[in-house]
């Protein structure tokens, strides 16, 4: 069964198009938390993003699968400014834990990917790296799992963490990069 979707993000100047999981909340600002420094990427070793625009990050609030607090389910997604490509592929993503995983083809452009994650008082974060370029721009797209074991539970009806992190995944096959023909 296909996770359910909303209407279609589509992010103009940058030429990208990428389905919008159904209940997701939707910022164009890419902010910082505990563990995760604010940047249109997520970088590992300490450093800043450089140059880059914050695009989108859909967030689910969960409840955990297991244990106290919540689960934020997120994919966010920036472009990198000019002189981003250069380093691309790998800038950020060799710090603290991080590990190579194979490169992944994505609606016919290869990304690179890498596993990354930290933890810190009652917080965690877990995240996928994927990175391309297209035209000379970096195209970062970042899936994160980040869980707050301190903080108060999530509404009610809130998803399953189970459910939600379904409609993250399954949005990465929608990416559309490059102008319409």
């Amino acid at each position: 069964m296909m996770p359910a979707m909303a209407a279609a993000f589509v992010d103009a100047p940058h030429h990208l198009t990428i389905d919008r999981p159904a209940g997701a909340a939707v910022s164009r600002t890419l902010t910082g938390r505990s563990l995760m420094a604010s940047g249109w990427r997520l970088m590992w070793d300490g450093a800043t993003p450089g140059r880059g625009d914050d695009v989108v990050r859909f967030t689910m609030r969960t409840r955990p699968a297991d244990g106290p607090g919540v689960v934020d389910e997120m994919v966010q997604i920036g472009v990198g400014g000019a002189g981003s490509a250069r380093d691309c592929l790998i800038r950020g993503l060799r710090g603290g834990g991080g590990r190579a995983l194979p490169d992944r083809t994505i609606a016919g452009r290869r990304w690179t990917a890498w596993t990354n994650g930290d933890a810190g008082m009652s917080q965690a974060i877990r995240a996928t790296n994927f990175r391309t370029v297209v035209n000379g721009a970096c195209y970062a797209f970042d899936r994160v799992t980040y869980s707050a074991a301190a903080a108060p539970p999530p509404r009610r009806n809130a998803p399953p963490q189970a459910v939600a992190a379904a409609r993250m995944d399954a949005i990465l096959a929608t990416i559309k990069i490059g102008r319409r023909r």
